[in-house]
């Protein structure tokens, strides 16, 4: 025990002068500032005095005070902007990751390797001002090209407003007047010349449409009592099957069996129209037996099938709807309710990235107005897929009675009255001009992806759903001043701007690319494009090869129809 004890005095001891002679344990873990020569000795144990005070002054020189004062003035935070201020943040974590000194617990850098960090700092603070340049002057030159753009509108609004739009007769087919129009019409006066390039040669007036809107109103309402009615004739007809015989001995007990499965206020609906719509309705036995066709094509769950499936059933029924009208002219035909409930499936999909022609939207009523106007005024077409987009583009340039008419014109012509009709020998004559300039233009192409996967819908709707928007109204531009004809010479165009990537695409891509064009669509490329495009052959213009085509006699209706 006496050992132990005077051990543990003389450790007491030797602890307590080493504090009084301020002696570290560790050295290398003093303050420099009150023992400068301690790290003198630090790696004598090692034998390298000579690489330490040299590591020292390479730390020395890559401290953070002397890159900060070495920081260019951009890099400063007064003043700065916010992208100077980004770079500001991506230097600063590259001299935090790299320039600080290694921790204490860890040997020093050797000499080597402290100057090749310094050189791939400096390689990486000169990529990141490099970076920040170019997006710098890329969008400066974005903002540049943009307010260039902005002051071409205004002049050409302002020679548009006060030269040509006044004395429109004698200017519109001068040579500065086109020059304007092929570089494309100021937003501001485009709806004005639209209504003046696609002129009302049908004569339909405002208050003309107001009576097509009313009469869309009252048919859409006189669509769901039938509806109505068809459920309710629906559940009684399932009960008559079973009670024929009982029906003409017992007539009570029959009308105690319906009440209890119909709503009272439906089962006068019933009566009323039993005994007011006798011309209308038949007999209760005719229409049990042809019960099943009705609720097959005018119940509800009717509207989840495809919108082709519909039409088609729309378009088989036109002849038998014709010859019931003549006899009935108040009859509400069966094709105009369908075609006016297909507006509502097809206006949700309408540019849905602008959120205004959707149900909520401020333009959803005026366009499906527009649209059941237009199946009442041409009930023979009725409501065809592709026709919201035309109809939205016009909206969006023009007042919905302007709309209308030009709308209604507009499918007037020749290839959108063709595609809108399915007039067969037309279509046929058409796709073999075109087919014969896709392949003297662009033959790699040609070979390539077949015009069935993306014609039709660019006809349809007028390239309004395949192009973003500011490139459609262009090409609307020229359209309407050209005539149908620039449709087909833009779909040229199209495949002669992206012959290279088409070439590297598969079947399916090809198709899905057409379907839906790039967002960064250049206009300017693209006429640049289309004006490169001849739609002349042989000396023949378009118009002449559509004419001069010989139509195939082995195709039928619905084959030429397809195409």
């Amino acid at each position: 025990m006496r050992a132990r004890s005077g051990a543990g005095q003389r450790l007491v001891r030797v602890t307590t002068s080493l504090q009084r002679r301020k002696l570290g344990v560790f050295p290398w873990k003093s303050n420099p500032a009150k023992n400068p020569e301690a790290p003198s000795g630090t790696w004598k144990l090692f034998g390298k005095s000579n690489s330490l005070s040299k590591s020292a002054e390479v730390q020395k020189t890559l401290s953070p005070a002397s890159s900060v004062s070495n920081t260019p003035h951009h890099h400063k935070r007064q003043g700065s902007s916010a992208s100077e201020k980004q770079f500001e943040d991506l230097v600063a974590s590259s001299i935090a990751l790299i320039q600080h000194d290694r921790p204490s617990n860890l040997p020093a850098k050797c000499t080597e390797e402290a100057l090749r960090h310094k050189a791939e700092h400096a390689r990486m603070v000169e990529a990141a001002r490099r970076k920040v340049e170019r997006e710098a002057a890329a969008r400066h030159a974005r903002i540049q090209e943009s307010l260039r753009l902005e002051e071409r509108l205004a002049r050409h609004a302002k020679e548009w407003t006060q030269n040509i739009l006044p004395d429109w007769n004698n200017m519109k087919n001068a040579k500065r007047t086109l020059e304007l129009w092929w570089s494309g019409l100021p937003p501001s006066i485009r709806g004005k010349v639209w209504q003046l390039a696609i002129e009302n040669k049908l004569k339909i007036t405002h208050v003309m449409y107001q009576d097509l809107v009313f009469q869309a109103k009252q048919k859409l309402h006189e669509a769901k009592l039938k509806r109505k009615r068809l459920k309710i004739n629906k559940a009684c007809g399932c009960k008559d099957d079973n009670s024929d015989a009982r029906r003409s001995s017992k007539d009570k007990l029959q009308k105690e069996e319906i009440t209890k499965k119909e709503i009272k206020n439906d089962k006068i609906d019933i009566k009323e129209t039993e005994s007011d719509n006798t011309d209308e309705k038949i007999g209760c036995e005719e229409r049990l037996s042809n019960r099943d066709k009705f609720v097959a094509k005018c119940d509800t769950p009717r509207l989840g099938m495809s919108r082709n499936l519909s039409e088609q059933n729309l378009k088989s029924m036109n002849s038998e709807n014709e010859r019931k009208n003549k006899s009935n002219p108040n009859l509400v035909e069966y094709n105009d309710e369908c075609s006016m409930e297909l507006i509502q499936l097809d206006i949700a999909r309408t540019f849905p990235h602008l959120c205004i022609f959707q149900p909520g939207g401020p333009y959803f009523d005026v366009l499906h107005q527009l649209l059941a106007a237009y199946v009442c005024y041409r009930p023979d077409i009725g409501y065809i897929q592709g026709m919201s987009f035309i109809a939205a583009v016009l909206i969006l340039n023009m007042e919905a009675p302007q709309a209308f008419i030009c709308f209604a014109n507009l499918l007037d012509g020749p290839v959108l009255r063709a595609a809108f009709t399915r007039d067969g020998a037309m279509m046929q004559r058409l796709w073999k001009a075109y087919t014969a300039l896709l392949q003297y233009n662009v033959p790699a192409v040609a070979n390539a992806v077949a015009p069935e996967l993306y014609l039709l819908e660019w006809l349809y709707t007028a390239f309004a759903k395949a192009m973003p928007l500011d490139a459609a109204c262009r090409v609307w531009d020229v359209f309407l001043r050209d005539g149908d004809t620039f449709l087909f010479n833009t779909a040229l165009g199209i495949l002669h701007l992206y012959q290279e990537e088409l070439k590297e695409m598969d079947f399916i891509s090809a198709a899905q690319f057409l379907t839906k064009l790039p967002e960064d669509l250049d206009p300017e490329a693209l006429f640049r494009s289309i004006s490169s495009v001849s739609m002349t052959l042989d000396g023949m213009s378009f118009e002449e090869l559509v004419s001069c085509c010989q139509l195939e006699q082995t195709l039928d209706d619905d084959v030429t129809v397809r195409l």
